[in-house]
């Protein structure tokens, strides 16, 4: 549930810094009461001025006095003259009905009495706007209902006029009509409309939740040491996690920006009705919703979502709807309303009423968790929109800045989260305050949306969560918002008494009223630390717009958003396994401007790449994942994380640390690529869960049968399945089954909750995959015999999956916990089908003999041979043995001839011909000689004919000549 907070505000200044400004407030207070006028809906007005309005021709000409005008009653334009300041002004006024279409309600719920009803044509069609003849920039806006109530903007002034009280009752000629500026109505005390004060100003602020989820483990009795139940583990994670609340859904069909329309209910309580007198709130809420709107309309929310008020219900009494029960317990009032609203709401949804979100607006000073007034502004389920019992709100009316709030929490209900640093944005960007900002700060210019919640609500939108904001309403436009900007139709003086009660007065300067609105409450000046609203006047012709006092002008043309160029795909996000491409485009061609919608259509497109498998020693994508945090310190330690597979949220990346003490959630999501469905070749992309066919195609509808064949029909294997009841006294292994490689849908399950546990090992080694040599394995994913496989184990109750194919075969085992009883083992799994051998008997030839000679030309030779060949078909190879048998099993008519071949035919190298050692030429050595002795060394080819020295290789010709040896001396020179 996301909380909106409101934080105390300690800047405030003495009235007596602006003593000029409110010296003749201070006189009134302290002196005589001043003579005042009555108007038909204004009780205390000073310096009025009476005039008596006539209605004339285009020309000037009079028609009447009676100004009670319907649209029937006239063709074209109606014209009044009236004299304002001992000066004539033409008034041209045009019929309108935007604000309120054909299927408008109004609702008032009193005690025991609750009306529906559609507007009277006599308050319906007595509505005009227009402007004054040669006032440039001049607007006009009245009600001809019962006389001339309403606004009119000159170039110089803008002025209020209403029928006076003393002559209501009459439409003769003379009709008095009081002209007055708003300051010249004086406060006055009104116990239905009076609000507690505030002791100091306030602005929002945030509550942030937990974020970190830890799991203590324990050892079981005994040597086998068992993580805490699955059961306890969702829990707790759900309690603690790091991450946001999600609901699953369906997958989204691809990540395309389409048009979504907020059908919105809009209640206002007691409290409200009390405080506004009801006269005013219903267009004091459109003027609120105008601003919401036009917020979700802005394009750096980077969707088209309209907010479209359908219905509204006025709260008359505090009995008229009992179980609704509003208090300043934002829990609990949030509870009780999302209660009630839902037993409002139409179940179907082309009724016209049907809403897809609800807001509550009160003027209790309403605080989260508590029983007593604090600083909350408002309170919204996260992610509930679309969720009949969750998408609601409750919203504090603290003044016009009621719409930030709305729509704030409205962005909790779209799933977005608070700009802090944690989640990667700043509540603002330069001067443009962030909507999710947890806390409001005075130095902004503008209000637009961060990356961060334009990437959540754009994620809600493309999961599918965003489903009933598909319909069109039947009429957009259930309730016309006004034209005019808040500030326009609110002005400062109004402002203030929205924000702090009644009897406020405004005590900024025109200088400095678009920068900050200050208030004057009990003498002294008090401030939101918020600027006027937009349209508010600040000078002549000038009205405040981005905190900045300019001239009032034409607002500029809406310009609409258009597509650009898609970008080239990017990088694949895994080198093997299956990894994804994204190509997208950009709404900056151009890009929306002035009010202009968000672009329509598909905004990125995925491909799936790198298909090849991984080599099977190479870790898991989330295990790199999870090990890519482990030279991060986590609550000042240093952990080794390994992956924790949470099937209900697959695309979150939840890692334990490597002595499984914990459990949290690490990174926005798990990188694309990333498989979220086991058994299929669904990947992550952009955190959501997207089917891939067996096509390689995302978002295809190609699947593979049981038998693993892409378009396949399942004929082609077979399936075996059976129970393993056998029981045991003593605690150890017990052999189930042997499943066979390539088997393919493998499911092992526990028929009743036991204290015995399965285990998964190799039939080749000693090797175990899960649960082995009495240490019981986190339940999570795992890698089988090449395949992976999810081991589930809740309330002492298991379950295996492996879709397949293994690439080995694995042994299922029951490890017997002492005389632990066995209510039986389950075991299911598919292998492709054989069929019948048979035996053929057929010619062959040989391989190529070697070769007859090494060099110089050789032959070879391919003999035919009998081959016996005992096939069996598979469904798309053939597989089998053949053996070489005599050759009378062969037909010697189709006998194949023998082949013969050259090889070898380079020439053979030259070489070296040594002959022997010849005898020593002498018998005796004198002393000091060394008698050599010779032999013969000569070059030669292949065939040994002697060649000239230069044709062989003289840096290996060996010795010609060595010393005789063992000579003895001669007689002479002994």
């Amino acid at each position: 549930m996301g909380n909106y907070f409101k934080q105390d505000q300690r800047t405030c200044r003495k009235i007596t810094c602006f003593v000029g400004v409110f010296l003749a407030v201070i006189n009134v207070s302290e002196g005589v009461e001043p003579i005042t006028f009555r108007g038909m809906y204004t009780n205390k007005i000073s310096d009025a001025e009476i005039s008596i309005p006539k209605k004339v021709l285009a020309n000037g000409s009079y028609i009447s006095h009676n100004l009670t005008t319907f649209h029937h009653e006239h063709e074209g334009s109606l014209h009044i003259n009236i004299t304002i300041s001992n000066l004539d002004h033409f008034l041209i006024l045009h019929p309108t009905t935007r604000f309120i279409t054909k299927n408008a309600i109004i609702e008032r719920h009193k005690r025991n009495v609750y009306t529906r009803s559609k507007p009277k044509m006599e308050s319906t069609y007595c509505h005009y706007q227009g402007t004054v003849h040669g006032h440039a920039g001049s607007k006009v806006a009245v009600s001809t209902c019962n006389g001339l109530i309403g606004i009119i903007h000159t170039k110089t002034e803008k002025y209020w006029i209403e029928p006076y009280h003393h002559n209501l009752l009459k439409t003769e000629p003379g009709h008095k009509h009081l002209i007055y500026k708003r300051s010249s109505v004086l406060q006055h005390s009104n116990k239905k409309r009076k609000k507690k004060r505030r002791k100091n100003s306030r602005n929002c602020g945030t509550r942030e939740p937990k974020k970190m989820s830890q799991l203590e483990w324990f050892n079981q009795i005994g040597k086998i040491s068992v993580q805490e139940k699955r059961a306890n583990l969702r829990r707790k994670l759900k309690t603690y996690s790091l991450k946001k609340p999600r609901r699953r859904s369906g997958r989204a069909v691809r990540s395309i920006s389409s048009r979504r329309f907020v059908e919105t209910l809009l209640v206002a309580d007691q409290s409200m009705m009390e405080f506004h007198e009801d006269g005013d709130v219903e267009t004091y809420l459109l003027t609120i919703m105008n601003m919401v709107s036009s917020l979700y309309l802005d394009p750096s929310i980077g969707n088209f979502i309209n907010v479209v008020v359908v219905r509204i219900i006025l709260l008359d009494d505090v009995l008229s709807e009992p179980e609704l029960n509003v208090t300043i317990n934002a829990d609990v009032t949030l509870r009780n309303f999302c209660k009630w609203q839902k037993k409002l709401n139409p179940a179907d949804d082309i009724d016209p009423y049907h809403h897809d979100v609800a807001i509550l607006v009160t003027r209790k000073d309403i605080c989260a968790r508590k029983d007593t007034p604090c600083n909350t502004l408002g309170v919204a389920h996260i992610g509930g929109m679309c969720n009949s019992n969750r998408s609601c709100s409750v919203n504090e009316d603290n003044g016009i800045t009621l719409a930030h709030t709305i729509a704030h929490e409205m962005g909790h209900n779209f799933g977005m989260y608070h700009d802090t640093d944690k989640i990667g944005c700043s509540s603002k960007e330069g001067n443009k305050l962030h909507v999710m900002t947890p806390t409001f700060e005075a130095d902004t210019i503008g209000v637009s949306w961060s990356r961060c919640s334009r990437r959540d609500v754009t994620n809600f939108l493309d999961k599918g969560l965003g489903k009933c904001l598909q319909d069109e309403p039947l009429e957009v436009e259930d309730y016309q918002y006004p034209e005019l900007p808040a500030g326009a139709m609110y002005n400062a003086e109004l402002q203030c008494r929205l924000q702090f009660g009644i009897q406020a007065k405004v005590c900024s300067q025109l200088s400095e009223i678009c920068f900050r609105l200050w208030c004057e409450v009990n003498n002294t000046c008090k401030s939101q630390l918020r600027p006027a609203a937009p349209g508010t006047q600040c000078g002549k012709h000038k009205w405040c717009q981005d905190q900045k006092c300019v001239p009032i002008v034409e607002p500029p043309v809406a310009i609409d958003g258009g597509w650009g160029e898609w970008s080239e795909w990017s990088e694949c996000s895994r080198s093997c396994g299956a990894g994804v491409s994204t190509m997208k485009r950009e709404c900056d061609h151009p890009a929306p401007a002035a009010g202009g919608h968000f672009c329509i259509g598909e905004r990125r497109r995925y491909k799936i790449c790198n298909t090849d498998p991984c080599p099977d020693n190479q870790p898991s994508f989330r295990e790199t994942q999870c090990s890519s945090f482990n030279n991060q310190s986590y609550h000042g330690k240093m952990y080794t994380w390994v992956p924790y597979f949470d099937q209900e949220e697959p695309c979150e990346l939840y890692c334990s640390d490597s002595n499984e003490t914990m459990i949290i959630p690490w990174g926005e999501h798990a990188w694309d690529g990333t498989a979220c469905n086991l058994g299929t070749r669904d990947v992550c992309i952009s955190g959501i869960c997207r089917k891939v066919g067996c096509d390689w195609v995302v978002d295809s509808n190609a699947e593979e049968d049981i038998c693993g064949i892409c378009h396949g029909d399942g004929t082609k294997c077979d399936t075996i399945q059976g129970i393993y009841s056998k029981q045991s006294l003593e605690a150890g292994y017990r052999e189930v089954v042997t499943v066979p490689a390539e088997a393919r849908n493998i499911h092992i399950a526990e028929l009743n909750s036991t204290e015995n546990y399965i285990a998964l090992g190799s039939a080749l080694s000693k090797t175990f995959y899960l649960n082995g040599k009495r240490h019981i394995t986190l339940a999570g994913e795992y890698t089988v015999a090449g395949a992976q496989a999810l081991y589930e184990r809740e309330n002492e109750l298991e379950k295996i999956r492996i879709p397949g194919p293994l690439k080995e075969p694995i042994l299922i085992y029951v490890l017997f916990r002492g005389k632990a009883h066995n209510p039986g083992i389950s075991y299911q799994y598919t292998v492709s089908k054989r069929e019948p051998k048979t035996v053929q008997y057929l010619w062959i030839l040989s391989d190529w003999s070697q070769c007859s000679a090494t060099c110089g030309g050789g032959t070879q030779f391919r003999r035919p041979l009998c081959q016996e060949s005992v096939a069996t078909v598979m469904p798309s190879v053939i597989d089998g043995t053949a053996t070489i048998v005599d050759e009378s099993w062969c037909d010697s008519r189709n006998r194949s001839e023998q082949l013969m071949r050259t090889c070898n035919i380079e020439n053979c190298p030259s070489h070296w011909w040594l002959g022997p050692w010849q005898s020593c030429p002498v018998t005796c050595a004198a002393k000091g000689e060394k008698p050599m002795r010779r032999r013969s060394v000569m070059c030669v080819d292949v065939n040994e004919m002697a060649l000239p020295d230069q044709y062989c290789d003289k840096s290996t010709r060996p010795k010609e000549y060595e010393p005789c040896r063992a000579l003895p001396l001669c007689l002479e020179d002994r």
